[in-house]
């Protein structure tokens, strides 16, 4: 017996309709950060491990466990971009070239956790950073971007989250307070959690299971352990959201699972998602460049998780460009088949056609089923004339139209069509 193949656990094939959610959401990436001023970076899928151990940090989930290792080496496949577009940064000395840079990055990262829906082990991200400036504004720009390329592809069920972690001094002071809060109740914590309690306290806030995230519930955090500054910088952030009319929920609970997150942080979430509810997240680490043996470097950036939202809109309909199917009524048509299709894709317009032999009325079955919105069926007596039949298959109507006016009147049929 043969052996059936399949995916391997824990990636998706992109279908059609998932391939075009996917294409829709970078071309308007791509637009959005060109608008924004922002160069696009395309880097290896290797790194070094110990760039995402110094920089997401030795007690994360990423580094303990999730990391995809090249046997024998001391290589990964890259679990997240920021880190890495920092080692860029770095290695090519910028801070002495131009030390204020905005990238964007779009690709596959890679991490061995155990598959559940919405979490993969190879997986696509839209992310972007900004580097060389502390400003408030910036942070709310990178907000902004995020929510406008959700939105550009018609993802309307979402919420904004954010938090202030503070400086590097208010985070000890953040982490000794859970600490000290949770000691007496770390027996009731999962065994992961009674670890983080000693060695990273704020990776427990970050655990989903329910029985931690109850506990951490009762700590009733608040912005108490922010210095002056940091806290100055967080309410400037959601002056200017509020100014935006951007609509967010302050949750002292966020921290994010990765280490070098400082002052802001923020999430975007979709109730279509079921309890993985995160589409993507972001937030500054001002004191990464130096973790990663750099200069004190302010940033801040985000990333959002492709695969997150092809899953949110899974029930939403999304429209395809019109698609218009040439048919041909008789033999040898098939050479100006190809010619019509040919000056239909010069210009512009999605085209389709059967070259099977099959019956007009077998190809008018097949264009039907793969959704075509126009056909146009080439007769050999309308062609005498230099004609052809051109059906609208929403309206059941059809009109005979000279060839040379062809492009035209359906570039106008499919402008009122959408």
């Amino acid at each position: 017996m043969k052996k059936k193949y399949s995916n391997v656990r824990g990636t998706i094939d992109f279908s059609p309709q998932q391939n075009f959610i996917y294409e829709s959401l970078r071309n308007e990436s791509i637009k959005l950060f060109g608008c924004y001023n922002y160069q696009q970076l395309i880097l290896p899928l290797l790194e070094e491990k110990s760039l995402f151990i110094k920089g997401v940090g030795q007690t994360t989930d990423i580094v303990q466990s999730q990391m995809m290792k090249i046997e024998g080496k001391d290589i990964v496949l890259r679990p997240e971009g920021t880190a890495q577009i920092v080692r860029y940064y770095l290695q090519n000395r910028l801070d002495k070239k131009n030390s204020f840079c905005k990238f964007f990055y779009i690709g596959p990262m890679f991490r061995g956790e155990r598959p559940q829906k919405g979490r993969l082990r190879q997986f696509n991200h839209v992310g972007a950073e900004i580097i060389g400036s502390n400003s408030f504004y910036l942070d709310a720009e990178v907000i902004l971007l995020a929510l406008k390329i959700v939105d550009s592809v018609g993802l309307t069920k979402k919420e904004l989250q954010i938090n202030s972690l503070g400086c590097e001094d208010d985070k000890k002071k953040l982490a000794k307070y859970i600490k000290e809060r949770l000691k007496k109740r770390k027996s009731r914590l999962c065994t992961n959690c009674q670890k983080r309690i000693e060695k990273n306290p704020l990776r427990v806030i970050d655990c989903k299971r329910p029985e931690c995230r109850k506990i951490v519930k009762s700590l009733k955090l608040n912005k108490n352990h922010l210095c002056p500054d940091c806290l100055n910088h967080f309410n400037n952030l959601l002056s200017i959201l509020d100014n935006l009319q951007i609509d967010y929920k302050y949750n002292p609970y966020l921290v994010r699972g990765l280490d070098y997150y400082t002052n802001t942080v923020f999430e975007i979430t979709s109730s279509q998602l079921g309890s993985q509810d995160a589409l993507g997240a972001g937030g500054r680490y001002n004191n990464l460049f130096n973790q990663l043996g750099g200069l004190d470097i302010p940033a801040v950036g985000f990333a959002l998780g492709v695969e997150r939202v092809i899953l949110a809109l899974d029930k939403i309909e999304v429209k395809p460009s019109p698609l218009v199917f040439v048919a041909r009524a008789g033999s040898g048509l098939e050479e100006k088949a190809f010619s019509v299709l040919t000056n239909l894709r010069n210009s512009n317009i999605v085209s389709a056609c059967d070259f099977r032999k099959k019956s007009l009325k077998a190809q008018l079955r097949y264009g039907q089923k793969i959704g075509s919105n126009f056909v146009i069926i080439l007769g050999e007596e309308e062609l005498k004339e230099k004609k052809v039949i051109l059906k609208d298959m929403e309206r059941s109507q059809q009109e005979t139209v000279e060839l040379g006016q062809l492009i035209t009147i359906l570039k106008e049929k499919i402008k009122k069509y959408a």
